[in-house]
């Protein structure tokens, strides 16, 4: 089983002027879980998936607290924060993980589970040798390949 195997080869890509607005629209219309950015050939620059677009909402003090039962009311937290942050200004660039993850074609989908799962990843791009994307694996993918599920391509 093979990377190839199992990828999505129509991948939705997104460059590095894209603003998170679009992003997000992008994300809930084709209902996939993130994009790679890419550069005018193809390139791979980074990744978004909701995470980014989420983590730039939250205050970052937020995520010290595994349990946040304590905070009765956040709507003073989150108007401040809606009032303060302007979605088109951020640019994909601002936001995407770069430098993530990737695997190729013929990388065993053991290889691709292990990465996925070790890393937390809900997507991993597939690049070829010069590290242009050719397709992106989810979650979704990995356990059809070892499931035996029909291997047909699934939105990310």
């Amino acid at each position: 089983m093979k990377a190839r195997d199992y990828m999505t080869t129509n991948v939705v890509t997104v460059g590095r002027s894209a603003n998170i607005a679009e992003i997000a629209d992008l994300l809930r219309c084709q209902r996939i879980t993130g994009v790679p950015v890419v550069d005018g050939d193809g390139h791979l620059l980074g990744v978004i998936t909701h995470e980014e677009l989420i983590n730039i909402f939250l205050p970052h003090y937020l995520s010290m607290f595994d349990d946040l039962a304590f905070l009765d009311d956040l709507e003073t937290i989150e108007a401040q924060t809606m009032s303060e942050i302007e979605p088109t200004l951020f640019l994909a660039e601002d936001v995407m993980h770069a430098d993530p993850h990737t695997v190729g074609p013929d990388t065993s989908m053991m290889k691709v589970a292990a990465i996925m799962l070790n890393n937390k990843h809900v997507l991993l791009p597939v690049v070829d040798e010069e590290n242009r994307v050719v397709g992106v694996i989810n979650r979704s993918a990995v356990s059809s390949a070892f499931t035996g599920a029909a291997g047909e391509e699934d939105s990310e």
